[in-house]
């Protein structure tokens, strides 16, 4: 159901019973989405790192592999560490330990396509905006050139960031580039991080929250319209959603579906 909260008109709320069954929910619903591409076309998704896609992660791999149609996907991350593969902190690692190796069908450089986190953050933010305009439908807005993705899953922290965007760097949500590098304002760990024109303008602008944890961020950017990235992502998105399951969305004052 649509939310009706001030600059948020167009979010659209989805609660489940439990982490795995928002999750069977979204695989689902991306499957039947990229097998509707034809004449080549590809299904384009951008996924986050964090807890909550682990979770999805374990759900296709377990429950989905045989029946996605995963010669009619490409995966891109929305932000990266720099850190390489083997460190438990890199999301392109996590996505390779609990789906990737299981699924031969997935390949690296081929339909699956990581921020090497171990380059440099200048120079592989360079790289990879290059990478991703080169392979994502682009759409026109005002004088740039943005890659529209079908899908951009992004998470929200405890702060109110999304992808590597923490408060204090909204600058990021409106320069030019498709990546550029952040840093983690607190632990001072250096990122690559998608900034707002790709997570604004794709097709599908899905905010993935999972757990109580989760409740009181919501509970701010929601009730109490904490000023936040999440939050200006959420208000000025093409279309965005935010899935979950019940206990994160328990304190939200809305009607949710």
């Amino acid at each position: 159901m649509n939310i009706v909260n001030s600059d948020l008109q167009k979010l659209q709320c989805h609660a489940y019973a439990s982490p795995i069954e928002a999750s069977r929910a979204l695989i689902a619903r991306m499957n039947t989405q990229a097998l509707k591409k034809t004449n080549g076309e590809t299904y384009c998704v951008a996924l986050s790192g964090g807890s909550t896609p682990d979770v999805l992660f374990r759900v296709w791999a377990d429950q989905f592999s045989n029946s996605t149609p995963w010669s009619k996907f490409q995966f891109f991350w929305v932000d990266e560490r720099c850190v390489p593969p083997s460190d438990e902190a890199s999301n392109y690692g996590r996505f390779k330990l609990l789906l990737s190796d299981y699924v031969p069908q997935l390949e690296e450089d081929v339909n699956v396509f990581r921020i090497i986190g171990e380059a440099s953050p200048e120079r592989e933010a360079l790289r990879y905006s290059k990478l991703v305009e080169s392979r994502v439908p682009q759409i026109k807005v005002k004088d740039l050139n943005i890659p529209q993705f079908d899908m951009v899953l992004l998470g929200i922290g405890n702060e109110g960031h999304t992808s590597s965007i923490f408060p204090g760097q909204e600058h990021l949500l409106s320069v030019s580039s498709s990546y550029l590098p952040s840093i983690h304002p607190v632990t001072g760990v250096r990122r690559v991080a998608m900034t707002g024109h790709p997570m604004m303008k794709a097709k599908q602008t899905v905010f993935l929250v999972m757990g109580s944890a989760k409740a009181e961020i919501l509970d701010r950017i929601i009730n109490l319209k904490f000023d936040c990235p999440a939050r200006r992502v959420m208000s000025q998105a093409f279309s965005p959603e935010l899935i979950g399951d019940e206990k994160a969305m328990e304190r939200i004052r809305i009607s949710i579906s």
